[in-house]
């Protein structure tokens, strides 16, 4: 049996607002990715900033909250065999 590795998938407000959802979805499914989860969300500006804490210090920082807190995200945890990287 293969180990498998978990992974976080956002799709962008971008993407959520051009109505990319579903084929961005379906391309992840076709490569035999298996999704566990979805859950579309307007985040906080509290989470986006810990979730990018690492780039805290980087000039983008700043705009990148701004965008990510722009409009509502999908997120997705996705699960595959480790083989498949």
């Amino acid at each position: 049996m293969a180990s498998c590795e978990h992974t976080f998938i956002a799709i962008k407000p971008d993407g959520v607002q051009r109505g990319l959802v579903g084929e961005i979805i379906k391309r992840f499914e076709q490569k035999g990715f298996r999704l566990v989860g979805l859950k579309s969300m307007q985040v906080s500006e509290d989470l986006l900033k810990e979730h990018y804490i690492d780039l805290k210090d980087r000039p983008f920082f700043v705009g990148l909250v701004k965008y990510m807190h722009s409009g509502p995200v999908v997120a997705m945890p996705r699960l595959a065999p480790t083989h498949s990287w």
